[in-house]
């Protein structure tokens, strides 16, 4: 197996930074409004409270988005405990370190990132 590409401590503390970060929106975003009467009750009228409905469903949405990302990010610092950080889970080999920077908790090198089966293509 090929060593990583990477510094795996300076590619923890990254992701360490960055979950504390996602975990504080996730935390933001699951917010209960503490004002009381703030839940939206729905009346007789078509409009009433559609600003409150459509801030929760989008916040919810968001929610799920950062929740995948949590996952992503907690799923890297175990692929660096392993010694697996860096390199692809497709082909093996290295994850370039430009695409490790640009997205820390990237599985698959570019090559096989861009193939729909997730292998690297074979070469001509």
């Amino acid at each position: 197996m090929p060593p990583p590409p990477v510094d795996a401590q300076d590619a923890a503390s990254a992701l360490l930074a960055r979950l504390a970060d996602l975990e504080a929106e996730l935390e933001t975003l699951n917010a209960r409004p503490s004002e009381p009467g703030a839940q939206v009750q729905y009346g007789k009228r078509a409009g009433d409270h559609i600003a409150q409905v459509t801030d929760q469903l989008t916040r919810a949405r968001a929610a799920e988005q950062v929740e995948m990302l949590v996952e992503q990010v907690r799923a890297a610092l175990l692929r660096i405990e392993e010694g697996a950080y860096g390199l692809c889970e497709a082909c093996g080999g290295p994850i370039p370190e430009g695409r490790l920077a640009a997205l820390p908790w990237a599985t698959r090198c570019v090559a096989c990132a861009g193939t729909s089966g997730g292998a690297r293509p074979a070469s001509r």
